[in-house]
C-alpha cells in the first residue's frame, strides 16, 4: 500500500503543509505535527491506531555534518538501529530553500514584478554574507547532544515569527557567539567550545566562495537565513520584508494551474516515492 498520511513539520498554516497540500494532492493527506523532534514516535502510535503501516513523515534536512554532493531526491529516514522506515528527510535545510529557489520564483513572479537577473546576484550576495554564520550554525548542530539539543543560532529576533539573525556576520563575531552558547549549554561537559571551533573552521572553508557548501548553498545554507539577508534587496525592490516575500511565493505556488512536481526535480521524486512506496 502507499502513503496514505503524511506528517510534516510546521503548523496548520505553514508553508510546509501548503507545499505539500499542493504538490500531493490527491494523493494523500497531509498532518502538520509541529517540530520534527518526536515525530518518529508519533508515526508508530499512528500506525497502530490505525492498524495500516501507511503512515510515513517528512523532516527537513537540516544541517548536515558531511556535504556528498546535490543528489535532488529526498533522502530516507529509519530509526537509529536501521529497523524501522519513517519516511524521508529532504535533502535540503529546510522548505525555504527551495521556495527562494530561482527556478520557483520565476514561475511565480512575472518579470515586471521581479527581475530575475538581479535575483541571482541578490542571492549571490546573501550567500557571501552569512557564510560564516552558516558554518557556525553548522559546527553548533553537529556537536549537539540530542537529548537537549544544543542551541544552534543566535542573534536578535526578526518578523513576526521571531526569526533569530544576527547584526554582525564576520568570522570573530561567530567565533564568539559559538563560545557564549557553549557556555551556556550546561547539560553536558562533552560539548566543549573548542572542538566545535575546530568544527567550525573546517565548515568554513566548506561554506566561504569556492566551498562544496557555498557551491550548494541553496541545499547546505539555512533558507530562513538567506531569506532575511536579501531583506534590504527585497525592500529596495518593492516587498514589504522577507515574511511577505515567503509568503507570496506559497500563495502563487497554491494559485498556480501545474503540476508543481515538474518545477523541481526532488519534489517530482517525493511525489513518486509517496505513491510508489509498498508499505
Amino acid at each position: 500500500m502507499p502513503v496514505t498520511l503524511l506528517l510534516c513539520e510546521g503548523g496548520d498554516h505553514s508553508p510546509d503543509i501548503r507545499v505539500f497540500g499542493k504538490l500531493l494532492a490527491g494523493i494523500c493527506t497531509i498532518s502538520p505535527h509541529g517540530g520534527k523532534y518526536g515525530m518518529g514516535d508519533r508515526i508508530i502510535t499512528r500506525r497502530k491506531d490505525l492498524q495500516r503501516n501507511s503512515i510515513c513523515g517528512i523532516l527537513d534536512g537540516d544541517f548536515t555534518n558531511e556535504w556528498s554532493g546535490q543528489r535532488n531526491e529526498p533522502v530516507e529516514w529509519r530509526s537509529n538501529d536501521g529497523a524501522i522506515f519513517f519516511g524521508w528527510r529532504w535533502e535540503r535545510k529546510e522548505i525555504e530553500n527551495y521556495l527562494i529557489d530561482p527556478i520557483i520564483v520565476e514561475r511565480v513572479f512575472p518579470r515586471s514584478l521581479l527581475n530575475i537577473d538581479a535575483y541571482l546576484g541578490a542571492l549571490e550576495s546573501a550567500r557571501n554574507q552569512i557564510a560564516c554564520y552558516q558554518a557556525a550554525r553548522t559546527a553548533l548542530s553537529t556537536h549537539r547532544v540530542r537529548v537537549k539539543p544544543l542551541c544552534n543560532y543566535f542573534g536578535r529576533p526578526r518578523g513576526r515569527k521571531n526569526h533569530p539573525f544576527p547584526n554582525v556576520f564576520d568570522e570573530s563575531h561567530c567565533q564568539s557567539e559559538i563560545r557564549s552558547v557553549v557556555s551556556q549549554y550546561s547539560y553536558s561537559q562533552s560539548v566543549g567550545a573548542d572542538a566545535v571551533i575546530a568544527s567550525y573552521q573546517i565548515y568554513l572553508n566548506e561554506c566561504l566562495s569556492g566551498g562544496s557548501r557555498s557551491n550548494a548553498f541553496l541545499s547546505t545554507f539555512a533558507g530562513k537565513d538567506i531569506v532575511w539577508a536579501l531583506e534590504p534587496w527585497l525592500s529596495s525592490n518593492g516587498f514589504s520584508g522577507p515574511e511577505a516575500f515567503i509568503e507570496r511565493i506559497v500563495v502563487g505556488i497554491e494559485r498556480s494551474i501545474d503540476d508543481i512536481s515538474s518545477w523541481l526535480p526532488e519534489w517530482a521524486r517525493l511525489k513518486w516515492l509517496i505513491q510508489n512506496t509498498s508499505l
